[in-house]
């Protein structure tokens, strides 16, 4: 489309400059034209929107579609937070760590990252996560020059300010959100759509948002998208890691359409939740904001912004939600079936929590925080009293299921053993050291020394991490 506009205006221009006589009258106006056929070729940039699921024959991006073929008596959950190129690393780390590390599964030998079924994560851990999902082990030869040792925040920075950039965004259908998952689209992640990850070879990979309209998690997976009744598979990677990144202030919402009825929003867990006549369990506050979305004239767009808003550990959010499991979280319903989950016997979490508690200089110096700084320090106040109790829920609903899953097995057979292994900087003991990863800023920009640190951090904490230690001489 482009190139022909290009070409029949500058055969036009061409044309016209022919009959202008003064040298400086062409000059004056070919230049008049080059501006017009600018704007016209950048204003035209379009928003990424979903797709109906109507009349779709994609495969389902979900549980039964995705997992991978590996062991059943194994299953094993990552769980990457956020905190830009930090969060970022310190996952990266773990993949690291897991690939370097051997356990024998039915007596063959085998990588412990061969059996991670399931990568859930949250803003700057989903760069990770999309990136293996898509690529596998190709992740460990470019990931870290093409990302990590990458100046994106500057490289961000120089593409909102190009003027293209400044008279895309001028569209009401296009902002800042859509330029950088436009960009992430063509670079980072090669144009790929959730038709192109996993697909049984590697994990399950579940990219998590906030849902901005209804104050829920918001994960990309097509049980969430069904109550768009939108199809998941063609949508871009890129939007989805952007949507999950998109911090609120910094970033614009990344917008979703939210079509018109299907057979797949009507849900019977929804509508039993709905009639409960206790309010106070999850289930029903999310069947609640699920129920707004059959609404669409009163909801035709949906606004996602960082994961880290409701859950930025990207694990209670996603695998211990009513909508991944189609309402039956006891069970994992979504994740096992009935003969899966009597196989299960081992059952690994990884949380990477790259939290930081940094100190504020305006405390370090006596001073009333400004406006700005107020803010900022109560949203991490915030977010840290959230990332606690959500570890200590996410942890006691996985050892709940484990009970739930032994109490149906008779006395004799094998039982469930839930290892949950939580990796933050607070576990390092050297005051020293931790003062330095706390101070690592949350953005998207690290020098190349901090990243290497962080990496041989994860395998530190992993080696050190009683939880996973235990999981290991299991499997031995």
């Amino acid at each position: 489309m482009r190139k022909n506009l290009l070409t029949h205006d500058s055969s036009l221009l061409q044309r016209l400059s022919r009959t202008l006589v003064s040298p400086r009258l062409r000059i004056t106006f070919s230049l008049v034209i080059i501006v017009l056929i600018f704007v016209s070729m950048t204003s035209c940039t379009p928003r990424v929107w979903n797709t109906s699921i109507i009349g779709t024959d994609n495969p389902s991006y979900n549980f039964k579609n995705n997992l991978p073929s590996n062991s059943d008596d194994v299953f094993v959950v990552l769980a990457f937070s956020g905190g830009g190129t930090r969060a970022a690393a310190l996952s990266y780390g773990v993949l690291e760590k897991l690939r370097d590390t051997p356990v024998m599964i039915n007596d063959v030998e085998r990588r412990l990252l061969d059996e991670v079924d399931v990568i859930s994560s949250v803003s700057g851990g989903s760069y990770t996560a999309a990136y293996y999902g898509l690529f596998g082990d190709e992740i460990f030869e470019r990931f870290a020059p093409e990302f990590l040792y990458e100046d994106w925040q500057s490289r961000l920075m120089r593409l909102a300010i190009r003027p293209q950039s400044l008279i895309a965004m001028s569209s009401s259908e296009y902002n800042r959100g859509d330029l950088v998952a436009n960009n992430l689209n063509e670079s980072l992640f090669r144009q790929k759509s959730f038709a192109d990850m996993g697909r049984g070879k590697l994990p399950f990979v579940i990219l998590n948002a906030s849902d901005l309209n209804n104050a829920m998690t918001f994960s990309f997976t097509q049980q969430q998208f069904d109550f768009l009744c939108s199809d998941l598979s063609s949508y871009p990677v890129a939007s989805a890691v952007m949507a999950s990144s998109s911090v609120p202030g910094i970033f614009a919402p990344i917008a979703l359409r939210n079509f018109t009825d299907c057979p797949q929003r009507s849900q019977p867990w929804v509508t039993n939740a709905l009639n409960q006549d206790d309010h106070l369990p999850r289930s029903y506050a999310i069947a609640r904001a699920l129920d707004r979305y059959s609404q669409p004239d009163r909801m035709p767009v949906v606004r996602l912004v960082d994961g880290g808003v409701t859950d930025n550990l990207g694990v209670r959010g996603s695998m211990m939600s009513p909508v991944t499991q189609y309402g039956d979280v006891p069970n994992m319903a979504g994740a096992f079936s009935p003969d899966k989950l009597r196989q299960v016997k081992q059952v690994l979490v990884v949380v990477a929590n790259a939290q930081t508690y940094s100190e504020h200089e305006w405390s370090v110096q006596s001073k009333d925080p400004s406006f700005i700084q107020t803010v900022s320090a109560a949203s991490e106040v915030a977010l840290g009293t959230l990332n606690n109790e959500t570890i200590s829920s996410a942890k006691k609903e996985f050892l709940q299921w484990g009970e739930h899953v032994n109490a149906q097995r008779p006395a004799a057979s094998a039982q469930v053993a839930v290892h949950f292994a939580v990796l933050t900087f607070d576990q390092i003991k050297d005051k020293t050291e931790r003062a330095k990863f706390d101070a690592m800023p949350t953005t998207f920009r690290l020098q190349p020394e901090q990243v290497d640190d962080l990496r041989a951090l994860s395998s530190s904490l992993l080696d050190q991490s009683e939880e996973f230690q235990k999981f290991r001489k299991a499997l031995q």
